[in-house]
Formats: structure tokens, sequence, C-alpha cells
């Protein structure tokens, strides 16, 4: 779990990487948060694309393009937190730093938001997308008390595929009437994933607030699209006891905190976690072949001497399932 205070009236943004709720039970102000009504599995919900045959009440789909495959995703795609389905942004590519195709270098983590990404980017590889406006889902929620602090809390996650199971996080935008923030989305396999649980603290300025979530695509060729479900907006005093207050500014260790040090790497690749109990670590080549497999407790020297130079993917599991997912280079 991660703090960062940001500005306009967004107070703070925590991230946790869970697929449970951080705070119940709460009057949820928004309608059909969970996408449960409306679309079946598999239904295409937006207007500007060629597929499309529903729409989740409450909600309005906009942006994309004649292409674009955003669908009601079921759990034989991606986890479902809440319910049976969940809101996919199916949108192909997109260029999210330049126009070299697979350029994420411009992209920083900053806590649980992302930056750097330049204007103009993110931007469709192919124009039946929808270029730089993305595919978007949003809603007006009315009868908010202008000057109170309210909670946005919803999960994040990423589809799977058999043919590319897109094993790296991608990026998405969430606005609340303060322009887009840049958050990210994991891959979350079918009952086994683990997505993130964002808690948006903001002032309201309106009686009413429009809460829009936006994805462009996959930003790299193994990187995971949008899937969001879950989302709730309820009053701060509901807010779970367990989340900080936005005035502390501080970051707070994650609760699955992974450290996988030195990025690149050579002969050996550490590996540290913030619990006492039995992990383990996978390691594939850029084919998604299994090339090292070990178990420990708490932290591990991982012996890569043998590996060649390139790039390598990792998964890090514990009871719960994977936990981490993500891309070292071996130097």
């Amino acid at each position: 779990m991660m703090i960062m205070n940001t500005t306009a009236q967004i107070l703070c943004i925590y991230c946790y990487d869970q697929n449970g709720v951080i705070s119940s039970p709460v009057n949820n102000l928004l309608l059909n948060g969970g996408f449960e009504s409306g679309c079946w599995g598999g239904g295409y919900f937006c207007p500007n694309s060629t597929a499309h045959n529903c729409d989740f009440p409450n909600w309005t789909c906009t942006g994309g393009d004649t292409l674009t495959y955003a669908n009601a995703m079921g759990p034989s795609g991606s986890v479902i937190p809440e319910g049976v389905l969940g809101a996919y942004f199916g949108n192909n590519y997109c260029h999210a730093c330049s126009q070299i195709f697979d350029d994420t270098s411009c992209i920083n983590n900053v806590s649980c938001t992302v930056t750097g990404i330049p204007p103009g980017y993110p931007v469709s590889v192919n124009p039946g997308y929808g270029g730089t406006t993305g595919v978007s889902i949003e809603q007006t929620v009315n009868g908010l008390v202008p000057g109170n602090t309210y909670v946005l809390e919803f999960w994040a996650g990423g589809e799977y595929n058999t043919v590319s199971p897109f094993p790296l996080p991608g990026v998405f935008a969430v606005d609340i009437g303060f322009g887009d923030t840049l958050l990210r989305c994991k891959a979350t396999y079918p009952s086994v994933g683990i997505g993130t649980r964002y808690i948006i603290q903001f002032n309201a300025t309106s009686s009413s607030h429009t809460i829009k979530f936006t994805n462009w695509g996959h930003i790299c060729y193994y990187c995971t699209e949008l899937v969001i479900d879950d989302v709730r907006l309820y009053t701060i005093a509901e807010l779970a006891p367990k989340v900080p207050d936005c005035i502390l500014g501080i970051n707070v260790p994650s609760l699955n905190a992974i450290n996988i040090y030195p990025n690149p790497f050579s002969n050996e690749l550490n590996i540290e976690t913030d619990r006492n109990e039995p992990s383990e670590i996978i390691l594939y080549d850029i084919t998604l072949r299994k090339l090292l497999h070990q178990k420990f407790t708490n932290a591990l020297i991982f012996n890569t001497e043998k590996l060649s130079k390139g790039i390598y993917f990792y998964d890090v599991s514990n009871k719960n399932g994977v936990v981490k997912k993500g891309k070292v280079v071996k130097d």
C-alpha cells in the first residue's frame, strides 16, 4: 500500500495489492459499480464499435472506434472480484512514449501513479481504435456536498489470453473531475491473479462529479489492458480505519512488498519480501518458457549465471497466488 499527495482537489491515492474490498459495508453512491446488469459475458459495450450489442446501465462508453472490442468479461478471462462480470477495455495496441512500438522508456512509477508520458500519448497504433482519446466508461454521480470529502474505491486488473498471456502491467487513467490521473493495472490470471485496490480521496467541488476510466490499449507487446470491477463511491466516514489519514503525506510499506534487484542484473538476482511465509519465484524467457523455479521465505539470492543476456519475465507467488509480475534484464 502506498500513498501519494496530489494536486487540485484529490487529497491522496492509496493502492493495495489485493482483490478484497477495503471498506465494508458502505452506501455506494454509484449505480451498477459491479457491471452485473445490461451486458452478458462477452457483450460489447462501446457504441462507436461495429461490434456494439449492449450497454451497462448508468454507465456511458465513449471514445474508441469501429474496431474497439471493449466487452463484459467473465471469470475465464480475468479475476472478477465482485459478481461474475467486469468491464474489459479492449482496444488493441498503442504507442505510450513515442512512435516506436513497444517503447515504454518514458514511464515513471511514482508511488501509486504514473508520470512521464508526453503530450499526445498514449495514441493508438491503428486509427480504428480512437487515436489519443482511448476508450472510456463514465458515470455522473449527483447529490454530493461541495467541500465534503469522498472516497472512490475500485479494483483494477488485466486480461488473460491463452495465446498472449500479457504478464506485464498496463497504464490507464481515472478522472474524477480534475483531469486524468495515470495508474497501473496488473495481469490477473483467472482464479489466482492478484489485482490492485485503489482508494482515491477527494474534496467535492460540485454537487455532481463524473467518474471516468480510460484505456488506450496495450502499451507494449506483453503489457495487459484494463479490467475494472467493484467501483464504489462513498463518504469519508465510511472509510476503513486501517487506511491512514491523507495528511500524513508519507509512503507506507506495501502489504505485499516485494523487492527484486538489481535490474539490469548479471550473475545473481535478489528477491526480498515483507512476509515471513513460503513464497516462490518463476523466471521465464521472452517466449514465456519456464527457465528457473525456486521456493524461498523472506529472501533469496537467485543464481542467474547460466542465463544468456536478454529480457526475462518473473512471477512471485505465495499461498494466495501470484502477487507480483514483472520484467528484468540481464546485461
